[in-house]
């Protein structure tokens, strides 16, 4: 029974989503928010700029200071810090 339990965990582990920090996403990619690492506040400062959990937004830029992030047409500034908070994952688009 051990043995079934964990070919269970190897086989969860290679299912499971890949979260990155939003600061390590190349530019030209488009990911999906899936949390942050902060309280209640970063929430709040999160959800006044649209960066609400399962939007998915384009990383336009991504210098060694600033990410810039396109969300509905429009683009947001965000500092290395903050960025370092927010986990997304990339967005798998469909073959064309």
């Amino acid at each position: 029974m051990a043995v079934l339990t964990k070919d269970l965990n190897i086989m969860a582990d290679e299912v499971a989503p890949v979260e990155h920090p939003l600061a390590e996403i190349q530019a030209g990619q488009r990911v999906k928010i899936t949390g942050h690492q902060g309280g209640r506040m970063l929430r709040a400062r999160l959800l006044a700029m649209g960066l609400n959990l399962g939007r998915e937004v384009d990383v336009l830029q991504n210098n060694r200071g600033l990410i810039i992030v396109g969300i509905n047409g429009g683009r947001v500034a965000l500092g290395r810090g903050i960025s370092q908070k927010i986990l997304a994952e990339p967005v798998v688009r469909p073959p064309e």
